[in-house]
C-alpha cells in the first residue's frame, strides 16, 4: 500500500504531456537500458523463429505482404521485423502508426539510412495512437486487413484493453500472427507502476502481460507467451544532481522533472522502493532495474 504521501498529486506533471520531455527522457533510458538492443536482438533472432518462420500464408504474386505496427516509435525493431519478412515476402505495404512525431522522425531518418536492405517495403507513417488510428479506419471505411499486427509497448495508452485485443484480432488475415509486446506481470516496471497509480492519467492505463493474456483467454484467442529479460542500470539515478539519472526517474515514474516537483517525502520514498529488491537487483555497486517483458504471440 503507498503511503499518505503518494496520494497528493501537487504540482506533478504528467510526462505525456510534454512530448520533448518524454523523448529526452526515453532517450536516456533506452542508451541506458541498451532498450534498442535487447529489442533489436530479439526481433533479429526470437522473432525470426517465432513469427517469421511459422507464417503460412498464401499471398499471390505482385500482390503485397500487409504489416500493421503500433507504438513502432524511431523503427529499430519494426525495421528488423520488416527485414526478416522480406526475405520470405518481397512486397510489403508497412502502415507505421505512432503518436510522437518526434520518434516518426527517427524512424523516417533510419529509414533512410537502411534503404537498400528496405528495398521492396513501402512504409506509410501515421501520427496517431491505436485509438486514433481505429477511428479513421472506421470513418473511412477501410476494411484492410493484415498478414502480421505487431503492438510495442502501445497498449498502455488505449481506451479499453479487451476491446482493443479483440480489435487488432479481427484485423488479422487467416493465417497472419499478432505480437504484442508490454512489461512483464512480474517485472520491476511493472511493480513500481501498480504501487505509485499516482502518476495514472487519462493518457496512461496500467497493463502488464497478464492483462494481455486474460483479454486473450476471454475472447478465446490462443497465444503463447515469450519472456524477455532486461536490466537498466540506474545507478546515476541515486547521484544527486546527476541529470541523466533525473531524467530515467522521469521517464519510469511518468513525470515531468520528479526531482523538482515532488515533494522531499514522495521523492524519499519512491527512490527507495526503485532501488530495493521489489525493483531493482544490485550488482558490484551498480542498481539494476528490473525492465523484463514479454511478447504475446497470437496465431489467427
Amino acid at each position: 500500500m503507498a503511503s499518505k504521501s503518494t496520494q497528493d498529486k501537487g504540482d506533478l506533471k504528467s510526462i505525456f504531456h510534454d512530448p520533448d520531455h518524454y523523448i529526452k527522457s526515453f532517450g536516456v533510458y533506452a542508451q541506458a537500458s541498451a532498450k534498442y538492443q535487447v529489442l533489436a536482438n530479439w526481433g533479429e533472432n526470437v522473432f525470426s523463429e517465432v513469427v517469421a518462420k511459422k507464417l503460412q500464408l498464401n499471398i499471390a504474386d505482385g500482390e503485397a505482404f500487409r504489416a500493421l505496427g503500433v507504438g513502432v516509435g524511431s523503427g529499430e525493431m519494426d525495421t528488423k521485423m520488416m527485414c526478416k519478412l522480406r526475405d520470405r515476402y518481397p512486397l510489403i505495404s508497412n502502415i507505421a502508426v505512432e503518436p510522437a512525431a518526434g520518434q516518426i522522425k527517427l524512424y523516417q531518418d533510419l529509414a533512410t539510412k537502411m534503404a537498400v536492405k528496405l528495398n521492396g517495403i513501402t512504409t506509410d507513417w501515421r501520427k496517431q495512437g491505436l485509438d486514433e488510428f481505429r477511428r479513421s479506419k472506421v470513418e473511412s471505411g477501410d476494411t484492410t486487413k493484415y498478414h502480421f499486427i505487431s503492438s510495442i509497448h502501445s497498449l498502455y495508452y488505449v481506451d479499453d484493453l479487451d476491446d482493443s485485443v479483440k480489435w487488432l484480432y479481427d484485423q488479422l488475415e487467416d493465417g497472419g500472427m499478432m505480437m504484442i509486446i508490454t512489461v512483464s506481470d512480474n517485472s520491476g516496471f511493472w511493480r513500481l507502476w501498480n504501487r505509485y497509480k499516482l502518476f495514472e492519467d487519462q493518457l496512461l492505463r496500467f497493463c502488464n502481460s497478464e492483462h494481455i493474456r486474460e483479454a486473450c483467454s476471454k475472447q478465446k484467442i490462443p497465444f503463447t507467451n515469450y519472456k524477455q529479460k532486461s536490466r537498466v542500470d540506474i545507478t546515476d539515478s541515486f547521484e544527486e544532481g546527476n541529470v541523466d539519472g533525473q531524467l530515467k526517474v522521469d521517464f519510469l515514474a511518468h513525470v515531468v522533472d520528479f526531482h523538482s516537483t515532488a515533494s522531499p517525502a514522495l521523492q524519499q520514498e519512491l527512490l527507495e522502493y526503485l532501488g530495493g529488491p521489489e525493483c531493482s537487483e544490485r550488482r558490484d555497486g551498480e542498481v539494476l532495474f528490473d525492465n523484463d517483458w514479454d511478447a504475446v504471440i497470437v496465431t489467427k
